[in-house]
């Protein structure tokens, strides 16, 4: 018998078919299911009302020891109140344990959503390779993250590197995000956040188009990949990663390295992707010297979205009015 997973967020639509992505586990974004053996947020509740989820609340149909939350945003973008992430008894995410100090705290690597825009099954073919470099970087240049030194740093690149194509929101858009992956040997993948285990669908989506990764971001990436799959640039060195970039394809790595290349492709379509990511906390809950068990707090009968808990918790209202002002200084 299947175990039903029902997955709450922006990206959840009334109507979407379930999908069983490992034997035993079906997950369902459909919104209006009210009958699921587990609850899985993707870092907020839907900000409208939608299937069951009405005013930022969620009535569980699954015991409150089988509720996950996943974090989406690194601790230099958003704060996720203690008040917030205790509703619920599993933590999935990349942030350090100590920022929220969750008793159910699971690392996660790999289980944000991939950009790419490919269907699963289209990943089993190899995309023709036609083109030698591109980018995908927004326009956007906040300081209190690292979107201002990635832009600086693509921009930089373009103009030393006239063969790399720079597309993104404000520069250049895209339709499907393929599109500036499938034809390029090489791809400049630079994360808005540098941190340990901190890797997103900006490394993923070059790797399951087979691109070879001039990457900056998580220093941590070549424990659980090849360290053949990706060549680091650094991203507060412009000419540095510029020198890097110009040996690299005057070297040829992208044929030297190709089946390392493949090999981390299929580490992501088999390990590090959110149902597997998912799986895994559900089936560690089952092991009986899982501290979750024990000691998470969860909110009972519902679940609240960050904004409404606010009104239910002048505690969580604290604590993120406290975040917001600490980011100001």
């Amino acid at each position: 018998m299947s175990l039903k997973i029902k997955v709450l967020g922006n990206a959840s639509r009334i109507g979407l078919p379930p999908v069983e992505a490992r034997p035993g586990y079906v997950f369902t974004l459909d919104p209006s299911c009210d009958d699921y053996d587990w609850l899985v947020v993707f870092d907020e509740l839907p900000l409208d009302d939608r299937g069951t989820c009405r005013g930022g609340c969620e009535p569980l149909a699954c015991p409150p020891e089988n509720t996950i939350l996943c974090t989406w945003e690194p601790v230099s973008i958003k704060s996720y109140s203690k008040a917030y992430t205790r509703q619920f008894c599993h933590l999935l995410t990349n942030r350090p344990p100590e920022a929220e100090g969750h008793p159910g705290y699971h690392l996660g690597r790999g289980y944000f959503p991939w950009c790419n825009g490919h269907a699963l099954g289209e990943f089993r073919t190899s995309p023709r390779k036609a083109k030698t470099i591109s980018a995908v970087c927004s326009a956007k240049r906040m300081r209190h993250s690292k979107h201002f030194a990635r832009f600086r740093l693509v921009s930089e690149m373009a103009k030393a590197i006239p063969e790399m194509d720079w597309f993104g929101y404000g520069v250049r858009p895209l339709a499907k995000k393929y599109e500036a992956l499938d034809a390029y040997k090489y791809h400049v993948a630079v994360e808005n956040h540098i941190g340990v285990h901190h890797w997103t669908e900006k490394f993923a989506d070059a790797i399951l188009s087979e691109c070879l990764p001039f990457y900056a971001g998580d220093p941590a990436v070549g424990e659980i990949f090849p360290k053949e799959s990706y060549i680091p640039i650094p991203i507060d060195d412009p000419a540095e990663a510029i020198r890097i970039v110009r040996a690299a394809i005057m070297a040829d790595e992208y044929a030297k390295r190709r089946e390392a290349v493949l090999e981390a492709k299929r580490l992501i379509l088999e390990k590090y992707n959110f149902a597997d990511q998912v799986i895994g906390v559900i089936r560690e809950s089952g092991d009986a010297s899982c501290p979750t068990r024990r000691d998470a707090v969860s909110a009972g009968g519902f679940v609240y979205s960050r904004r409404t808990l606010r009104w239910h918790s002048p505690s969580a209202a604290i604590e993120d009015l406290l975040w917001h002002l600490r980011r100001m200084k």
